[in-house]
């Protein structure tokens, strides 16, 4: 009887030690498990950027930089004596090289001439578009007409009026070289009546410095 109790109490004791641990082990594996860290959100997909277009790279290409220009104005409906100037030029990629800016300024026998304009390609009429805007033109800003490569030739045309009658120029960049172009401008009442009216010659800055330094 006494070993019946014996072993009874052992029985007892031995379960009161293990109910802590077991109640540990319970503990421990009911301890959340480490949350997984959350999942990236994938990319979004947006609009590819565009691309400028080669003719708009030609341009920019044959006609960025810092330039001196020299102005020489043969007679014309608005300088009747014709005349001289000489000024800069600054003409810079747009964004995303896009299209080309141009901050023009000049001193001559009209006085000060401060212009500005961008030019860009339409890719659907196959011509560079633009606006010009200049503190002798009425309207403050026009817009430049089209204009298009013929050969080795930038030649853009732009219709307006002057003293109430119809207008054209023709604007023809010619004589590209690494460190100049040169700019003729021809005006009349149509395309079949344009008279030359002024040759402006664009040398890159600091490169008359730079051929007089080499003499």
């Amino acid at each position: 009887m006494k070993t019946i109790l014996r072993v009874t109490m052992l029985l007892v004791l031995g379960g009161l030690c293990w109910m802590p641990l077991a109640a540990q082990d319970s503990a421990m594996s009911a301890k959340p498990k480490a949350a997984k860290p959350a999942a990236k959100p994938k990319e979004q997909i947006g609009m590819p950027m565009p691309k400028p277009a080669p003719e708009m790279t030609k341009m920019i290409k044959m006609m960025a930089g810092s330039w001196t220009v020299t102005e020489k104005s043969d007679p014309n409906p608005m300088m009747p004596k014709g005349g001289t100037g000489k000024g800069t030029a600054v003409l810079t990629p747009g964004p995303g090289g896009m299209s080309l800016t141009e901050k023009y300024h000049s001193t001559g026998a009209m006085g000060s001439f401060n212009g500005s304009g961008t030019f860009w390609w339409d890719p659907k009429a196959q011509v560079y578009r633009g606006v010009w805007c200049d503190n002798m033109s009425p309207n403050g800003c026009d817009d430049s007409g089209s204009t298009k490569w013929e050969g080795d030739k930038l030649v853009g045309t732009m219709e307006g009026e002057m003293n109430g009658q119809k207008s054209m120029s023709r604007f023809t960049y010619s004589d590209f070289k690494p460190d100049s172009f040169v700019m003729t401008m021809e005006m009349g009442p149509d395309a079949s009546k344009l008279q030359k009216a002024m040759t402006v010659t664009y040398t890159k800055a600091g490169a008359v410095a730079e051929k007089k330094k080499a003499k």
